[in-house]
């Protein structure tokens, strides 16, 4: 969960129902990591809540968060967050969860830096939940992004994704489809432009992060978004992953804007009943 990193995230939002079980147990561990950093240090918390195969982003590349933990140092600095938003797959082991980061240098500095995070996890052999991938945007505003905001309080924007389970479902046919409609979009993108792209793929219940922005999601404010944004001169997904069940799965990777190497995580699932409606 590099908080720090520059990034583009979008999140494909599946249907919004009453919270059950699983969500408060992966929101509770988003709460637990932030706490962990807190009291003890940044590393040790990323050592702490981190998988085997987690990813993470290091000089617009996707490298792998043991080995960037492992040689990073411990130092003062106090990293803290809290979810706004969070989503779970119909099998309960799968989700994600984003909001707003800080950072002091030490515990008593004002706060040098802020930004948004975003977290997928799953729940491991042992019964707990570690993060696979984590990606952060900076440059949010300071005045929306309070844990008193009115914008986006937390009980009222938490989105949970809740389907039958199928005993038959397949995840391999699932990461084929997925893989295919995020290639289909890179295409589009790169030859028809931005506003072709979403408007083939995008979720009713869409969120965009992007760095210097809020999480944004009005369509008309995306599409303003989009036209704003860096030019993208080519993009390359580089992995993958699916919930088990399976109802929804994430793609990232690297992309080149205005000559600078970026990374990307989109975060799709199915909507047969769109969020909000």
């Amino acid at each position: 969960m590099n908080k720090t990193l520059n990034t583009v995230i979008l999140f494909f939002l599946g249907q919004s129902v009453i919270a059950q079980k699983g969500i408060d147990n992966l929101i509770q561990a988003e709460k637990n990591f932030a706490a962990y950093s807190v009291a003890h240090s940044t590393k040790e918390a990323f050592q702490q809540f981190i998988d085997s195969n987690s990813i993470m982003f290091d000089n617009g590349k996707p490298v792998k968060a043991i080995e960037f933990w492992e040689k990073r140092e411990k130092n003062a600095g106090v990293l803290n967050w809290w979810p706004q938003y969070a989503e779970i797959s119909a099998s309960g082991d799968f989700g994600y969860t984003t909001g707003p980061w800080t950072f002091q240098p030490t515990k008593n500095d004002s706060i040098a830096a802020r930004g948004q995070y975003t977290t997928v996890w799953h729940i491991n052999t042992n019964g707990e939940w570690k993060f696979l991938v984590d990606l952060g945007i900076t440059n949010t505003k300071l005045s929306d992004i309070t844990r008193d905001s009115i914008r986006f309080p937390l009980e009222n924007v938490i989105r949970i994704n809740e389907k039958k389970k199928s005993k038959n479902s397949k995840a391999i046919p699932k990461i084929f489809q997925m893989v295919a409609a995020e290639n289909n979009f890179l295409e589009i993108f790169e030859k028809k432009g931005a506003l072709k792209a979403y408007n083939r793929f995008q979720s009713k219940g869409i969120i965009m992060n992007q760095n210097n922005f809020l999480p944004i999601l009005p369509s008309h404010v995306q599409y303003k978004m989009i036209l704003l944004e860096p030019r993208f001169d080519k993009y390359a997904m580089e992995g993958w992953g699916v919930s088990l069940v399976p109802d929804m799965g994430y793609t990232y990777g690297s992309t080149m804007a205005n000559g600078k190497s970026e990374n990307y995580l989109r975060i799709s699932g199915e909507e047969k009943n769109p969020a909000g409606k």
